[in-house]
């Protein structure tokens, strides 16, 4: 039983007022999953664009709540950097390394070479994630942020 019309909710963004009708959805299913003893497999019609809706406000909320867009966005820069050092750093001991085999350094090489590409691949991810945020969504989640943790806190105790 959706609390408004489905279009009511973009799964898109967050603003204010999409907030408190998700937080209000939310404690809705909890309650009638609590009665059941679990959420039920299929939800009811009208219900799947509050629960996109809803994964985002958590996406959002779970970045606003580790220092910001700004924060994770140079936290995974810093990452980046480290990250590649220590491989890099890797790659030059492989190529120094007189004891290994000629075979041996190629298939070192190739399993750094791997390491480089998946570090960038889900770094590019994350920051693709984080440019997906908009200041406004960042910022409307900031001042509903006591509101999502009391619901998220009476949610963990039922």
């Amino acid at each position: 039983m959706p609390l408004h019309n489905s279009s009511t909710i973009s799964p898109a963004t967050i603003s204010s007022t999409t907030i408190p009708l998700l937080l209000e959805w939310w404690q809705q299913r909890k309650r009638i999953a609590s009665v059941r003893s679990h959420l039920s497999a299929t939800l009811p019609k009208g219900d799947e664009a509050y629960l996109q809706a809803y994964y985002r406000l958590m996406e959002v909320y779970s970045v606003v709540k580790s220092g910001g867009v700004q924060a994770q966005t140079e936290a995974v820069h810093a990452f980046t950097q480290r990250e590649s050092v220590l491989l890099n750093q890797r790659l030059s001991e492989i190529e120094a390394a007189e004891e290994l085999a000629e075979a041996a350094k190629r298939r070192e090489r190739e399993k750094v070479k791997q390491e480089i590409q998946e570090l960038h691949s889900a770094n590019s991810w994350r920051l693709q994630a984080l440019t997906n945020i908009a200041p406004d969504e960042e910022a409307t989640v900031k001042q509903y942020l006591p509101d999502i943790e009391k619901t998220l806190m009476q949610m963990q105790c039922a």
